[in-house]
Protein backbone atom coordinates (compact mmCIF):
# COMPACT_ATOMS: atom_id res chain seq x y z
CA UNK A 1 0.00 0.00 0.00
CA UNK A 2 1.18 3.54 -0.67
CA UNK A 3 -0.07 7.05 -0.03
CA UNK A 4 -1.73 7.43 -3.42
CA UNK A 5 -3.82 4.29 -3.03
CA UNK A 6 -4.70 5.19 0.57
CA UNK A 7 -6.00 8.59 -0.60
CA UNK A 8 -8.17 6.93 -3.25
CA UNK A 9 -9.56 4.51 -0.67
CA UNK A 10 -10.25 7.30 1.81
CA UNK A 11 -12.07 9.48 -0.75
CA UNK A 12 -14.10 6.52 -2.02
CA UNK A 13 -15.19 5.60 1.49
CA UNK A 14 -16.07 9.24 2.25
CA UNK A 15 -18.24 9.76 -0.86
CA UNK A 16 -19.91 6.37 -0.37
CA UNK A 17 -20.87 7.29 3.19
CA UNK A 18 -19.08 4.36 4.84
CA UNK A 19 -17.74 4.57 8.37
CA UNK A 20 -15.04 1.90 8.33
CA UNK A 21 -12.95 -0.21 5.97
CA UNK A 22 -13.25 -3.99 6.05
CA UNK A 23 -9.83 -5.54 5.47
CA UNK A 24 -9.84 -9.18 4.34
CA UNK A 25 -6.63 -11.15 3.93
CA UNK A 26 -7.24 -14.16 1.67
CA UNK A 27 -4.92 -17.13 2.12
CA UNK A 28 -4.90 -20.26 -0.03
CA UNK A 29 -8.35 -19.50 -1.39
CA UNK A 30 -9.91 -18.91 2.02
CA UNK A 31 -10.89 -15.56 3.50
CA UNK A 32 -9.76 -14.69 7.00
CA UNK A 33 -12.09 -12.72 9.29
CA UNK A 34 -12.23 -9.05 8.32
CA UNK A 35 -10.66 -6.32 10.42
CA UNK A 36 -12.46 -2.97 10.69
CA UNK A 37 -10.22 0.08 10.23
CA UNK A 38 -10.70 3.73 9.46
CA UNK A 39 -9.43 4.78 5.99
CA UNK A 40 -6.85 7.07 7.66
CA UNK A 41 -5.55 4.30 9.92
CA UNK A 42 -1.73 4.17 9.60
CA UNK A 43 -1.94 0.41 9.91
CA UNK A 44 -3.29 0.19 6.35
CA UNK A 45 0.02 1.33 4.83
CA UNK A 46 1.90 -1.52 6.44
CA UNK A 47 -0.39 -4.25 5.09
CA UNK A 48 1.14 -6.35 2.28
CA UNK A 49 -0.86 -7.97 -0.53
CA UNK A 50 -2.96 -9.95 -1.16
CA UNK A 51 -5.69 -7.77 0.31
CA UNK A 52 -9.35 -7.09 -0.31
CA UNK A 53 -10.62 -3.81 1.11
CA UNK A 54 -14.37 -3.16 1.13
CA UNK A 55 -16.64 -0.45 2.47
CA UNK A 56 -18.70 -1.54 5.45
CA UNK A 57 -21.82 -0.69 3.40
CA UNK A 58 -20.47 -2.69 0.42
CA UNK A 59 -20.59 0.37 -1.90
CA UNK A 60 -17.06 -0.21 -3.18
CA UNK A 61 -13.96 -2.37 -2.97
CA UNK A 62 -10.25 -2.36 -3.74
CA UNK A 63 -8.48 -5.58 -4.63
CA UNK A 64 -4.70 -5.45 -4.10
CA UNK A 65 -3.71 -8.90 -5.41
CA UNK A 66 0.05 -8.42 -5.67
CA UNK A 67 2.68 -5.67 -5.87
CA UNK A 68 2.40 -3.44 -8.93
CA UNK A 69 -1.29 -2.62 -9.22
CA UNK A 70 -4.72 -2.62 -7.58
CA UNK A 71 -8.24 -2.92 -9.00
CA UNK A 72 -11.06 -0.61 -7.92
CA UNK A 73 -14.79 -1.24 -8.37
CA UNK A 74 -18.00 0.09 -6.88
CA UNK A 75 -21.03 2.29 -7.20
CA UNK A 76 -20.92 5.64 -9.02
CA UNK A 77 -20.73 7.44 -5.66
CA UNK A 78 -17.73 5.39 -4.54
CA UNK A 79 -15.95 5.79 -7.89
CA UNK A 80 -16.57 9.54 -7.92
CA UNK A 81 -14.32 9.75 -4.86
CA UNK A 82 -11.76 7.04 -5.57
CA UNK A 83 -11.38 7.73 -9.31
CA UNK A 84 -12.15 11.48 -9.63
CA UNK A 85 -10.46 11.67 -13.04
CA UNK A 86 -13.09 9.28 -14.42
CA UNK A 87 -12.95 5.54 -14.99
CA UNK A 88 -11.81 5.79 -18.62
CA UNK A 89 -9.10 8.31 -17.78
CA UNK A 90 -7.96 6.06 -14.94
CA UNK A 91 -7.79 3.08 -17.29
CA UNK A 92 -5.84 5.11 -19.87
CA UNK A 93 -3.34 6.22 -17.24
CA UNK A 94 -3.00 2.65 -16.02
CA UNK A 95 -2.20 1.50 -19.58
CA UNK A 96 0.63 4.05 -19.79
CA UNK A 97 1.90 3.03 -16.37
CA UNK A 98 1.73 -0.66 -17.31
CA UNK A 99 3.93 -0.10 -20.37
CA UNK A 100 6.51 1.77 -18.30
CA UNK A 101 6.51 -0.71 -15.39
CA UNK A 102 6.16 -4.00 -17.32
CA UNK A 103 9.80 -4.94 -16.79
CA UNK A 104 9.53 -4.48 -13.03
CA UNK A 105 6.07 -6.05 -12.73
CA UNK A 106 5.62 -8.65 -15.53
CA UNK A 107 2.03 -9.17 -16.60
CA UNK A 108 0.87 -5.57 -16.08
CA UNK A 109 0.22 -4.97 -19.79
CA UNK A 110 -1.98 -8.05 -19.99
CA UNK A 111 -3.98 -6.72 -17.03
CA UNK A 112 -4.30 -3.30 -18.68
CA UNK A 113 -5.59 -4.91 -21.90
CA UNK A 114 -8.35 -6.55 -19.84
CA UNK A 115 -9.63 -3.10 -18.83
CA UNK A 116 -9.49 -0.86 -21.93
CA UNK A 117 -11.09 2.61 -21.92
CA UNK A 118 -14.62 2.63 -23.26
CA UNK A 119 -14.35 5.98 -25.02
CA UNK A 120 -12.03 7.41 -27.66
CA UNK A 121 -9.98 10.41 -26.47
CA UNK A 122 -10.90 13.42 -28.63
CA UNK A 123 -8.04 15.66 -29.76
CA UNK A 124 -9.73 18.56 -31.59
CA UNK A 125 -13.10 20.35 -31.19
CA UNK A 126 -14.28 19.00 -34.54
CA UNK A 127 -13.69 15.43 -33.29
CA UNK A 128 -16.29 15.75 -30.52
CA UNK A 129 -19.85 14.48 -31.16
CA UNK A 130 -22.39 17.23 -30.52
CA UNK A 131 -24.61 15.00 -28.36
CA UNK A 132 -21.92 14.51 -25.68
CA UNK A 133 -21.29 16.53 -22.53
CA UNK A 134 -17.96 17.65 -23.99
CA UNK A 135 -19.83 18.75 -27.11
CA UNK A 136 -22.12 20.76 -24.85
CA UNK A 137 -19.08 22.51 -23.33
CA UNK A 138 -17.90 23.53 -26.80
CA UNK A 139 -21.39 24.64 -27.85
CA UNK A 140 -21.65 26.87 -24.78
CA UNK A 141 -18.27 28.41 -25.59
CA UNK A 142 -19.54 29.31 -29.07
CA UNK A 143 -22.79 30.63 -27.60
CA UNK A 144 -21.11 33.01 -25.16
CA UNK A 145 -18.67 34.13 -27.86
CA UNK A 146 -21.61 34.98 -30.14
CA UNK A 147 -23.57 36.71 -27.39
CA UNK A 148 -26.31 34.09 -27.30
CA UNK A 149 -25.98 33.59 -23.53
CA UNK A 150 -24.74 35.60 -20.56
CA UNK A 151 -21.51 34.96 -18.72
CA UNK A 152 -23.40 33.52 -15.76
CA UNK A 153 -25.45 31.19 -17.99
CA UNK A 154 -22.26 30.07 -19.70
CA UNK A 155 -20.38 29.45 -16.45
CA UNK A 156 -23.17 27.45 -14.79
CA UNK A 157 -23.90 25.39 -17.91
CA UNK A 158 -20.25 24.76 -18.77
CA UNK A 159 -19.33 23.55 -15.28
CA UNK A 160 -22.38 21.27 -15.21
CA UNK A 161 -21.38 19.82 -18.61
CA UNK A 162 -17.83 19.31 -17.36
CA UNK A 163 -19.11 17.29 -14.39
CA UNK A 164 -21.32 15.18 -16.66
CA UNK A 165 -18.41 14.62 -19.04
CA UNK A 166 -16.30 13.24 -16.19
CA UNK A 167 -19.17 11.12 -14.83
CA UNK A 168 -19.78 9.63 -18.29
CA UNK A 169 -16.12 8.79 -18.81
CA UNK A 170 -15.60 11.10 -21.79
CA UNK A 171 -11.93 11.63 -22.55
CA UNK A 172 -9.93 14.39 -24.23
CA UNK A 173 -6.26 14.90 -24.98
CA UNK A 174 -4.11 17.81 -26.03
CA UNK A 175 -4.67 20.26 -27.59
CA UNK A 176 -8.39 19.97 -26.70
CA UNK A 177 -7.59 19.03 -23.11
CA UNK A 178 -5.45 22.17 -22.72
CA UNK A 179 -8.27 24.29 -24.19
CA UNK A 180 -10.88 22.99 -21.74
CA UNK A 181 -8.47 23.28 -18.81
CA UNK A 182 -7.89 26.92 -19.75
CA UNK A 183 -11.65 27.61 -19.74
CA UNK A 184 -11.92 25.95 -16.32
CA UNK A 185 -9.14 28.24 -15.06
CA UNK A 186 -10.99 31.27 -16.42
CA UNK A 187 -14.13 30.28 -14.54
CA UNK A 188 -12.19 30.05 -11.30
CA UNK A 189 -11.68 33.83 -11.69
CA UNK A 190 -15.33 34.53 -12.51
CA UNK A 191 -18.23 34.83 -10.05
CA UNK A 192 -21.62 33.57 -11.26
CA UNK A 193 -23.39 35.42 -8.45
CA UNK A 194 -22.75 39.20 -8.67
CA UNK A 195 -23.20 39.47 -4.91
CA UNK A 196 -19.91 37.63 -4.41
CA UNK A 197 -17.95 39.26 -7.23
CA UNK A 198 -14.58 40.64 -6.12
CA UNK A 199 -12.65 43.51 -7.66
CA UNK A 200 -10.18 41.26 -9.47
CA UNK A 201 -12.82 38.82 -10.83
CA UNK A 202 -13.40 38.67 -14.57
CA UNK A 203 -16.29 40.72 -15.93
CA UNK A 204 -18.77 39.24 -18.40
CA UNK A 205 -17.02 41.06 -21.26
CA UNK A 206 -13.58 39.90 -20.15
CA UNK A 207 -14.80 36.31 -19.91
CA UNK A 208 -16.41 36.55 -23.35
CA UNK A 209 -13.26 38.04 -24.92
CA UNK A 210 -11.08 35.34 -23.37
CA UNK A 211 -13.34 32.55 -24.68
CA UNK A 212 -13.34 34.15 -28.14
CA UNK A 213 -9.54 34.16 -28.12
CA UNK A 214 -9.36 30.52 -27.09
CA UNK A 215 -11.84 29.46 -29.78
CA UNK A 216 -9.95 31.34 -32.49
CA UNK A 217 -6.74 29.63 -31.44
CA UNK A 218 -8.38 26.19 -31.33
CA UNK A 219 -10.59 26.35 -34.42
Amino acid sequence: MDGSLIRRIAEGWRTAGADVVLVVRPFAGAAAPADSLLPADPGLVALPPPLLLATANLEGAVLFPRPGYALIAGTSAFLAGSVPEGVDQGRARFARYARAAERRWPGLEATARSFPPGHVAWKHPEDVPVDTATGRQLALMRDVAAGRCTGAEFAAGWLDARRRSQQQGERVRDPLEALLDRVFSLLEDYSVDPRFKESDDLSDDELKDAVIGLLRKAE
